[in-house]
């Protein structure tokens, strides 16, 4: 993602920086309380009413529509500066306090196992008292399990306040998260297994990628350990005393994810020692072979060399049989240092 377009622009600048998509955004929205639940049109959300004792969640499915964000930040009277992170894809993770509301960036992530790809969305959610808005990157509709679970009447996001909604959130894309490092164990599995075959060749762009993958990976889940921690501690009545049970369990949650995470990395290096050694055991072979063959050939080369002079006065040149006792002699010789060499289990 490039910033260049912001260059020279005041903070709060709304410019969108990511890629342009010809999919327009689509906004929807959800009305609940624990006795109802009824979904809302894009338009029904651009002017909604807030009601007592209801709680809202409005889903942005694409952010490339400046005008639209815009709208929704006069809407909601959403600070600017939270409107232009999240119009920046591939913005860092955090969770920050502004007062009367809680703004947060997160990723959702995709592995492609087919092309070894890792693809990141960025997620931004706004949450006030009553209303909670969340940015998707992409235009997918990553939420639909979510909503499926507030269908059901005694879903205990409905019970709750849009604090817990934003819990779910989060927790939600921290299971995803599970799904790609469980793809990664399986492949780790598959080179393990590969590896300890003699006459398999693991090359070590497939590490250095799974590598680069993991890593990639820590990044996402690693600072958001660090902004749970920070949200456990605020003080803000934004979030209920109940809510930071869960927020606890997802911060363990979180942990093991790292913890898993540097497994993998430390298999990986012990895979990539494995190859590197059978790698460097075969070039000793092969050295070895070459130094056998080349100690055999000695004595071949040494009697080839002295016969092969031009000397006037050889009386062996004059035998009759001299050819054939050159070969005896070479025979004899090199029969004697393959018996030696395989005495001193040389070869």
């Amino acid at each position: 993602m490039s910033n260049k377009k912001k260059i020279g622009l005041s903070p709060g600048s709304l410019v969108y920086t990511g890629k342009q998509l010809d999919v327009k955004p689509i906004v929807k929205g959800i009305q609940y309380n624990p006795n109802d639940y009824s979904e809302l049109s894009g338009k029904e959300c651009l002017n909604l009413n807030l009601k007592q004792g209801f709680q809202y969640w409005l889903d942005l499915k694409g952010i490339n529509d400046v005008n639209l964000i815009s709208q929704l930040g006069e809407k909601f009277n959403i600070h600017r500066l939270i409107l232009e992170d999240v119009l920046d894809p591939g913005h860092r993770i955090k969770i920050e306090d502004y007062d009367a509301a809680l703004f947060g960036i997160i990723y959702n992530v995709e592995y492609n196992k087919a092309t070894k790809t890792l693809k990141k969305e960025q997620i931004s959610v706004y949450l006030n008292k009553s209303v909670l808005i969340s940015f998707q990157e992409d235009p997918d509709d990553s939420f639909s399990i979510i909503r499926n679970r507030m269908q059901m009447p005694l879903s205990r996001i409905r019970t709750r306040g849009s604090d817990y909604l934003f819990y779910a959130i989060i927790d939600y894309l921290v299971d995803r998260y599970y799904i790609t490092v469980e793809a990664f164990h399986d492949e780790i599995e598959v080179m393990e297994e590969k590896v300890l075959q003699e006459k398999f060749v693991l090359h070590l762009e497939d590490l250095h990628i799974l590598r680069n993958n993991i890593l990639a990976m820590k990044r996402v889940v690693f600072p958001l350990r660090e902004e749970i921690n920070q949200l456990k501690n605020l003080e803000t009545n934004l979030i209920d005393a109940s809510t930071f049970l869960f927020l606890r369990d997802l911060q363990d949650n979180i942990q093991h994810l790292i913890e898993t995470l540097d497994n993998q990395r430390e298999l990986l290096n012990g895979i990539r020692e494995l190859v590197m050694s059978r790698t460097n055991l075969q070039m000793n072979k092969d050295m070895k072979w070459l130094a056998m063959v080349s100690t055999v050939s000695i004595p071949i080369l040494f009697f080839t060399g002295v016969y092969g002079m031009n000397f006037e006065f050889m009386p062996e040149l004059k035998w009759k049989y001299g050819y054939l006792i050159w070969w005896i002699g070479i025979s004899v010789v090199v029969f004697t240092m393959i018996v030696f060499l395989k005495r001193k289990k040389m070869i």
